[in-house]
């Protein structure tokens, strides 16, 4: 081969590596990686993990936090989609019989049919689908100890819910802020702010997790213009005076905005339609929807 030709096809070889580069970083988009010992440390301890505790850590990557898992849980769940950092995660694991590695999406992971926790420093760009796949369908998610990026944090958290989807997740467990990250900690450090977020399931929610789709319908509808007056949010739902009596029992103004209930209220709404408005006015999911987008009757 002379000299030209292999120099075309080492350009070439060149470019594929580089096109195939780009293609894996496509893949894993907001990855940014642990390196603060005393932050992963915090996040073990703030977890409260028992030894016969099955824990979750979802994007994985080489297992800075897996490990650690490792040393108080009964099960680590470490899940990683790229191939480098799951033969690094393996290596790590060692002989850890307690560590199953899985190398796949993590968004296409099989919900657990039992009990478990999760502890992870979540892709920023996928938090929401990662917060909907967890809190949104499974019924045995116990607790969470997640780093996010803080703007998202904040609207999960946020007073009043103006979003149906965040006020379902809200309905069972219970979100809160614990501390701010800085991009220091990680590796490559991010442009933003994180958060430390815990979640823990509510005891005794007084709506089942059998209604966690019905729920979501009734929402949607409910907070399609999250600051319109209650009476008119609910007028297609409740007749003017169980709309009344409504009020009054919430003991609410029918005028304040409907995104101004609180968790509890918001349950005895759903309920008192269940109860006492006529089932062809109960709200319908609509069939293949990804999203909370209802459309409201005329």
């Amino acid at each position: 081969m002379c000299l030209f030709h292999f120099l075309i096809r080492m350009n070439e070889v060149l470019f594929a590596m580089s096109k195939n580069k780009r293609r894996c970083a496509s893949n894993f988009p907001g990855r940014h990686l642990l390196i603060n010992k005393s932050l992963i440390q915090e996040l073990v301890q703030l977890a409260k993990l028992q030894g016969g505790d099955t824990v979750l850590d979802l994007g994985a990557g080489t297992g800075a936090l897996a490990i650690p898992l490792a040393e108080k849980a009964g099960k680590v769940i470490a899940i990683e989609n790229d191939p480098v950092s799951v033969e690094k995660l393996k290596f790590r694991a060692g002989e850890k019989a307690n560590v199953i590695v899985k190398q796949l999406d993590l968004l296409q992971y099989q919900l657990p049919s039992s009990p478990f926790c999760i502890v992870a420093n979540i892709p920023f760009s996928i938090t929401t689908p990662i917060f909907e796949k967890f809190l949104g369908h499974s019924s045995f998610l116990e607790r969470a100890v997640l780093i996010l990026e803080k703007g998202a944090a904040k609207r999960f958290t946020a007073f009043p819910v103006t979003n149906p989807q965040i006020l379902a997740w809200r309905l069972w467990y219970d979100i809160r802020i614990t501390r701010t990250v800085m991009p220091e900690c990680f590796s490559p450090p991010p442009r933003v702010e994180a958060a430390v977020v815990t979640v823990n399931r509510r005891k005794n929610p007084a709506i089942p997790n059998g209604h966690r789709g019905k729920f979501k319908a009734f929402a949607s509808h409910v907070l399609h213009d999250p600051q319109q007056p209650f009476f008119e949010a609910v007028r297609d739902i409740f007749t003017t005076p169980q709309i009344a009596k409504l009020a009054k029992a919430l003991r609410i103004d029918r005028a304040q905005p409907i995104c101004s209930l609180n968790v509890q209220q918001w349950e005895e709404l759903y309920l008192a339609m269940l109860q006492h408005a006529a089932s062809y006015r109960w709200p319908k999911a609509r069939k293949g929807a990804s999203k909370l987008s209802p459309k409201r009757k005329t």
